[in-house]
């Protein structure tokens, strides 16, 4: 049991975006006398030059009492409506498909029968790509700036999307700084040297750099980033790797000016020799980076590639070093790790603060239902749900490199990587079928709300070959005549539409 109904002070070890973000967590979790402190070293720079979020990143802003214009105002945030993928199939200039943030309110997500999307299968049958069907496509499609964007928006259910937001993650870290302080919580520049825990293992202090002493502390949140002090350093959690499913363990982060006259809606994810680049358009320029695996190039041939790419005046930041994975524990008595020194992996799809924020609201969801007491099970519940929830992540991205690039030994090698075994069953299963909420509700256990759902997976698998046309077509032998008229007469709307396109083929030239 841990109880933390009477405690005194909380620590939250590092700043970045989910130091502070827990640390609005807790100043709301906990009674106004009970001392919320951030320790921040002034010496370790925020990772990353730019960020995107998912849809949770919009639940989060709200409930912890943040107004988005408010936030988009003093971030300088941009609207991101999904991602595009760029050079995965062929390599081609023109090779694109997109996985946009589609919501309810159309009838080819509202209509569902035997378990699946009856009109979106149409489409995967007809080779017609799935972006076609959103109204609000034609935004990201002809560049439209930031105002015509929010307009779209403001259609609601009509729009076919909803959003997220690119942001400058020191921008970010430095506003919910000002907002957590504003609401009283205390921040300490100091570095963090050891985590003083008693004789059972909980964490009872911090030792800091120059201090004869110590900090007190009855819970402790670890944001100390890729410098994991408490739960991979003091208590010596074991780790799980992904390096065995996941190639890439590096990443060259630098910043480049806009390619288009407003910034794009889209976080691009450009396929490279030796992994991909990403670009996340924020408002005055690009947060950009190269990941890619330290077996298939070296930095120096990296920065080569991104100077052939971009332009020869681009300048590189310091090299990240990472491997993928996570703690199999990332609450361990009053200690929890947040962000990246609770795990991480490539950054492809915004998987990192997904699953941080995820991680906050079922923390604060078990301590409030609990009223601060909270029986060992829960936490053991916690552990096993946030590790479920890797694994979705792990196969989610791993379905991402299906991709029929053969042309470097990149591309070669990635493809010959043994899939999960749990992913190994999708993968046979959507040979004959596309993707179903019960084919990935169980990466959402205990309480947990999925970072990614089966339209999700539709979005991904369909461009990409792993849900053949053929299996499309045979789920919709199975339906009643009434529905596949239904379908059929869908297709030939759509066809007039001039929606038609060839997953097989390069793709979508207009954005």
């Amino acid at each position: 049991m841990l109880n933390l109904r009477n405690i005194s002070r909380a620590v939250v070890i590092g700043g970045g975006t989910a130091g502070w973000f827990s640390a609005l967590t807790l100043r709301r979790l906990f009674a106004p006398q009970v001392e919320v402190r951030v320790i921040e070293s002034p010496a370790i720079g925020i990772v990353g030059v730019g960020e995107g979020g998912l849809l949770n990143l919009i639940d989060a802003l709200r409930r912890n009492g943040i107004g988005l214009n408010e936030f988009v105002r003093e971030t300088g945030a941009a609207f991101k409506l999904g991602f595009c993928y760029e050079g995965w199939r062929t390599g081609e200039d023109d090779d694109r498909y997109y996985h946009l943030f589609g919501r309810p309110g159309l009838q080819e997500i509202d209509w569902m029968e035997a378990g699946f999307h009856p009109l979106l299968s149409g489409m995967v049958h007809e080779g017609m790509e799935l972006h076609r069907y959103i109204p609000g496509f034609a935004s990201i499609a002809i560049n439209a700036s930031q105002q015509q964007a929010a307009a779209m928006l403001q259609l609601g259910a009509s729009s076919g999307l909803s959003a997220s937001f690119h942001f400058d993650s020191h921008k970010l870290a430095d506003y919910l700084r000002r907002v957590a302080v504003s609401r009283g919580v205390v921040h300490q520049q100091a570095r963090v040297e050891e985590l003083v825990c008693d004789a059972q293992g909980m964490a009872r202090a911090v030792r800091l750099e120059g201090a004869e002493e110590t900090v007190g502390l009855d819970l402790l949140v670890d944001a100390s980033g890729l410098a994991r002090l408490g739960i991979g350093g003091k208590l010596g959690v074991r780790w799980r790797s992904f390096s065995g499913y996941l190639l890439l363990d590096r990443a060259v982060p630098f910043h480049m000016p806009h390619p288009q006259p407003n910034p794009s809606l889209v976080t691009r994810a450009i396929a490279m020799p030796a992994g991909w680049m990403w670009q996340i358009p924020l408002v005055e320029r690009v947060g950009a980076g190269y990941v890619f695996s330290s077996a298939h190039a070296d930095e120096a041939q990296v920065v080569e590639e991104i100077h052939r790419r971009i332009g020869p005046g681009i300048e590189p930041m310091r090299t990240l070093r990472f491997e993928p994975g996570h703690f199999e524990q990332v609450w361990v008595g009053n200690v929890m790790a947040v962000g990246l020194a609770s795990g991480f992996v490539e950054p492809l799809e915004a998987t990192s603060i997904g699953q941080m924020l995820e991680q906050l609201r079922n923390f604060e969801r078990i301590v409030a239902a609990g009223d601060g007491v909270v029986a060992g099970h829960l936490i053991d519940d916690f552990n096993e749900a946030n590790a479920r929830c890797w694994s979705g992540i792990r196969d989610f991205l791993r379905m991402h490199y299906d991709c029929p690039r053969r042309d470097t030994a990149f591309w070669r090698d990635v493809a010959e990587l043994p899939l999960p075994p749990s992913y190994a069953e999708l993968w046979a299963c959507f040979q004959q079928r596309t993707p179903r909420m019960v084919d990935v509700q169980n990466y959402a256990i205990n309480g947990w709300q999925g970072i990614f759902h089966a339209l999700n997976w539709l979005f991904v698998a369909a461009p990409l070959g792993v849900v053949p046309r053929e299996a499309a077509a045979a789920e919709l032998q199975g339906l009643p005549s009434a529905s596949r008229a239904r379908v059929a007469a869908y297709i030939t709307r759509m066809r007039e539409l001039g929606a038609a396109g060839d997953f097989s083929s390069k793709g979508d030239r207009s954005a």
